[in-house]
């Protein structure tokens, strides 16, 4: 990998931010886009714009072309059949999907676990309302979940869901384990992967999930466009979860006839330049290579924990587990992570701060009020990583807590 080559892919990257160069460690929330996505979003509205599917005419059919490529791109990805990728917003809305298209039934249960982004933990609370209990898996002091629970689970566990990778303190849980264990008691599984997919190889086959959540913006793609990967044997028992143009065959003021997945999830126009520039950002990364970029996201991660260890006045919530992401959690001892977040981004460095939307993981289990977050790409470096490290022992030298 020619990191400078990848680099000047990204025009933003070039950028000064409070008359310093940017540093963007804010990809946990979402990515950088490289030029051919860019140019190719502007490419599509001057060439193929139109609405997919409901005409016959040359825009019309190309812009058909366009949508269907990208989800055949999105399949191959993932190893996964095209039928079963459902395109929505992000992978908020495809857990959101699966929460009501699921028949769940008064008595039923779902587990889900307490690392988890409020996109896998609210869906599921809102089910109390219909009388379906959830279960929440505890976590170790190393961050790690309690997998003997997976081995005997509670009577009528419908679904079990979990996150590939903690987005606060970067574990990496064994989703396939998790998946045999579940299936063995009749349980389906659904994962959510917007903090996996985009750092390395996920194979869906492998790892036999029913259900796979990810979300476009993380991967180089626009916003607004996500995926819902639904196994193709158990779309029969899902309901639609939105109802509207293109997901009928036939319809009557007397009786519908539904089309078969994926359409029967679509409905309405969908974010079709966004599928295309998806389509774009899987193209890029197939370039470089998922592998390579793991390795070098790897390598970038082991230099960042390592440079921290030269950190004073600094408390490190992130990679304890056995295998972790690109996520560096942490505070600065006696200063809120907002105002570490501000200090940093006086040097142009970006990061996040906050309950990053796992308020449960952070204020109940963690016991804090927020926690800052730097977290990598391939497209980061070591010098950034040197930049920040200083920048950072500078600003905890000087406001931490001693």
């Amino acid at each position: 990998m020619d990191i400078e080559e990848i680099r000047r892919d990204f025009p933003i990257l070039s950028k000064k931010v409070n008359g310093n160069n940017l540093i963007y460690f804010d990809n946990a929330a979402t990515s950088q886009k490289p030029s051919v996505v860019i140019e190719g979003i502007k490419y599509f509205y001057e060439n193929i714009n139109a609405n997919p599917i409901r005409s016959i005419h040359y825009l019309a059919e190309k812009a058909t072309e366009a949508y269907n490529d990208a989800r055949e791109k999105v399949a191959a990805f993932i190893n996964a059949e095209p039928e079963e990728i459902v395109f929505v917003r992000n992978a908020t809305e495809a857990i959101n999907l699966v929460s009501f298209a699921f028949p769940f039934k008064e008595g039923d249960r779902v587990s889900t676990t307490y690392m988890e982004h409020h996109s896998n933990l609210l869906p599921w609370l809102r089910l109390k309302e219909k009388g379906v209990n959830i279960d929440i898996v505890s976590i170790s002091d190393d961050y790690e979940l309690n997998m003997d629970y997976y081995k005997q689970l509670p009577k009528n566990t419908r679904l079990v869901t979990v996150t590939h990778a903690s987005n606060v303190t970067g574990t990496v849980n064994d989703v396939k384990e998790i998946t045999k264990l579940s299936h063995e008691q009749g349980s389906l599984v659904l994962v959510d992967a917007a903090q996996s997919i985009p750092h390395m190889k996920f194979d869906v086959k492998d790892i036999g999930a029913d259900f796979v959540a990810f979300s476009g913006h993380k991967m180089l793609a626009p916003f607004g466009i996500g995926v819902l990967y639904i196994k193709k044997d158990i779309t029969e028992n899902l309901t639609p979860f939105l109802t509207g143009g293109e997901m009928i065959k036939d319809v009557s003021l007397s009786r519908i006839i539904y089309e078969n997945a994926p359409n029967l999830f679509e409905a309405g126009t969908q974010n079709v330049e966004g599928a295309y520039g998806l389509g774009l950002a899987i193209d890029y990364l197939n370039k470089i290579g998922m592998e390579n970029i793991e390795k070098y996201e790897n390598e970038l991660t082991t230099y960042l924990y390592g440079r921290a260890k030269e950190l004073n006045n600094v408390e490190i919530y992130s990679g304890k587990s056995k295998i972790f992401s690109s996520i560096f959690s942490f505070n600065v001892s006696g200063l809120h992570s907002h105002d570490t977040a501000y200090l940093l981004d006086k040097k142009g460095i970006a990061i996040r701060s906050g309950f990053h939307c796992a308020q449960p993981l952070i204020e109940d289990r963690l016991k804090l009020d927020g926690a800052a977050r730097a977290s990598l790409y391939f497209y980061n470096t070591k010098e950034e990583i040197d930049t920040f490290i200083n920048e950072l022992n500078n600003i905890a030298s000087k406001y931490g807590r001693r």
